[in-house]
This record gives C-alpha cells, structure tokens and sequence, in this order.
C-alpha cells in the first residue's frame, strides 16, 4: 500500500538527489560537486552551487549578498568555477536566470543565450545561457 504523498523535507529531499546520482552513474561520468562561497566577518557574502555531468558544468546557483553586489564578487566565483570546471576536463557551462536576476551580467562574461522563456511568472522571462570551455 502506497502512503499519503507529502512535502519533503531537506533530509528527504537530499536522499532523492543521492539515488538519483547513484543509480545515474551507472550510465554517466561526473556529478561532483563544484560549490565555492566568499566569506566575509565569518558570513557568506557570495556563493556558487554547480554540479558537472558527463563534459558540462550546470550552475545551479549563484548568489551574492545585496550589499555586496557591484564588487565583482559574482565574476570572481564564476570564473573561478570555470577555471575548476576547465582543469577537469569539462567542456562548457550550463546557467538559467529570470529577467530579473542577472541575464546581462552572464552576456558580458561571454555567455550565449541559447533560448528564452516568455512571458514566465507573468511579466518576467527565463533565459538559458551556455559558454564552451
């Protein structure tokens, strides 16, 4: 019998992603984590989560503190996760971000948009960005 389907926790929801890797590995290289942050005063001020599949890196997230933007810090640990991803081997990087978050930064490092999503949540768009290693 098939219990009551219900939120997950973040304990659960890092068991899903763990069998989900697990049993991807039987058919795929990679999934290593390539997650970095800058700290400041002992508070994370900045921060990347990505993780490579097969030749690519997929940018999950990258964050930095209000107060903190404009300081090259999200240039920093993107070109940072870059020079990781290129002394593995990896070939590109894969990122999405909503018109109101950064799709004019990614363009500027030299990120091409592969499509875009519109409208999205109303009156934003989602882009999809790429860069060959």
């Amino acid at each position: 019998m098939i219990n009551k389907i219900v939120y997950s926790s973040e304990e659960d929801n890092e068991y899903i992603h763990s069998r989900l890797r697990e049993y991807n590995k039987k058919y795929m290289r990679g999934f290593d984590d390539y997650n970095f942050h800058i700290k400041k005063d002992g508070k994370i001020i900045a921060g990347i989560v990505a993780v490579s599949t097969f030749d690519t890196l997929e940018v999950e997230f990258l964050f930095v503190d209000e107060n903190h933007r404009g300081k090259n810090l999200g240039t920093e640990l993107l070109q940072y996760a870059e020079n990781a991803a290129r002394i593995n081997g990896l070939k590109r990087i894969l990122l999405n971000t909503y018109s109101f978050q950064a799709p004019e930064f990614y363009k500027k490092l030299g990120y091409s948009e592969l499509f875009k999503i519109e409208p999205c949540f109303e009156k934003f768009s989602q882009s999809y960005f790429i860069k060959n290693l």
